[in-house]
């Protein structure tokens, strides 16, 4: 088996990007039947970053950022079969490395995805129970 490559990706397929958040958790909750909604999310991402294993997208983080102050974590997602093997934690960490030291990574975790967060918490990753969302009203 080759080595993943973590890497800024702004050419993250629709495709690619609905075969990882679809064998995730996460699929659940994005509206990956919605192509053209699929490709807005990305288009508007500020930084995509990928894990790729033999050119295969099996993880993704998608961010809304400045590169200034302030990044949104919006996705972290890694394929099902990829799942266990600490690529989740390299996503974060390559996500972070692309922001630099001035910006700060804030996100909104699944239920399920709490333990995983709290893990990273020796990296950097603080939990804050100040956050606020207004629902949309058109869901997934």
């Amino acid at each position: 088996m080759s080595d993943i490559l973590y890497a800024r990706d702004p050419g993250l397929t629709v495709d690619e990007y609905v075969d990882v958040v679809g064998h995730s958790e996460l699929g659940a909750t994005r509206p990956i039947s919605d192509r053209e909604r699929v490709a807005r999310m990305i288009a508007s991402a500020g930084l995509v970053v990928t894990a790729r294993l033999d050119g295969r997208c099996i993880g993704l983080t998608r961010c809304i950022t400045d590169f200034a102050w302030t990044a949104y974590l919006c996705d972290l997602a890694v394929h099902e079969d990829f799942q266990g093997r600490g690529i989740g934690r390299g996503l974060v960490q390559a996500s972070k490395d692309v922001l630099g030291d001035e910006v700060g990574l804030a996100l909104f975790s699944m239920p399920g995805a709490v333990p995983f967060y709290d893990r990273l918490e020796p990296m950097g990753m603080k939990r804050n129970p100040d956050g606020y969302f207004w629902s949309r009203t058109r869901g997934a």
